[in-house]
């Protein structure tokens, strides 16, 4: 099922995340509402958590009622749960900056994910001429759910980067009109550790990377936080990471335009 699923999807453009993931030393655009951050993957790590049961901020598995609505929750650790398993603390590891790049796959089908990043903010995937998105009325406007990313492979629908210090939410609506159901997820992310790069050290790697985009060339352009509303990159992890976000037409000029 999963197989004809993924087929489907895949005429939509959506495809399993590991297809996504980078390798190491692959070069990248880091997307924020500042602008692109530019570097080279220098380690990375696969890190799973399947099944992962949701739970509250008790650790009490969440059973939700027919057709209702469960408020947002953290990601947290059932063993400990006031850790949040997706919140980075620190925003460099081992000397280098670091970040999540993952996905969720989810069962069963009835419930419908609402995903929030940064917590309590803007739900990705609304028409921009409608309201916003309602997850206590279940509305059917972008919902992740175990058919667009299923639970044995989490797929791009919602593809999510999480930088350090920043907490990911979640809303759901179980749309059985006749039974409970308790959602359990596969949380798929890779953790990479990256060098960045800087307009005065390498002024035309960055230019090459800007302008992979244009070529068809190789080059992995991701943004942290969804479509046309980027996360900040903000002052203080502007400052630990040592960068200044530029301008694709920036970026493209520091090599004289090549």
């Amino acid at each position: 099922m999963v197989r004809t699923l993924l087929t489907n999807e895949l005429l939509k453009g959506i495809v399993p995340i590991e297809q996504k993931f980078m390798q190491r030393n692959d070069l990248f655009a880091l997307s924020f509402r500042e602008g692109f951050i530019f570097g080279r993957v220098i380690n990375r790590r696969i890190v799973q958590w399947k099944p992962y049961p949701l739970i509250d901020a008790n650790a009490a598995v969440v059973n939700i009622p027919a057709d209702s609505a469960q408020a947002e929750l953290r990601f947290r650790d059932p063993r400990n749960p006031a850790n949040d398993i997706l919140y980075l603390d620190s925003s460099t590891s081992v000397g280098w900056p670091w970040f999540y790049h993952g996905a969720f796959g989810i069962q069963p089908q009835y419930v419908q994910m609402y995903l929030r990043y940064p917590e309590g903010q803007e739900i990705p995937g609304k028409f921009p001429a409608v309201d916003p998105i309602r997850p206590a009325a279940g509305d059917q406007i972008t919902p992740l759910t175990g058919l667009n990313s299923p639970y044995e492979q989490p797929t791009d629908y919602i593809e999510v980067l999480i930088q350090p210090k920043v907490h990911l939410g979640c809303e759901y609506y179980n749309q059985d009109e006749k039974r409970n159901h308790q959602p359990v997820l596969n949380i798929l992310f890779c953790l990479y550790w990256v060098q960045l790069f800087s307009k005065t050290t390498h002024p035309t790697l960055i230019t090459d990377i800007a302008l992979k985009r244009y070529r068809g060339e190789k080059a992995h352009f991701l943004t942290f936080g969804f479509g046309e509303h980027p996360h900040d990159l903000g002052p203080d992890l502007q400052k630990d990471w040592k960068v200044e976000p530029l301008s694709l037409d920036e970026a493209t000029a520091l090599g004289g335009g090549r």
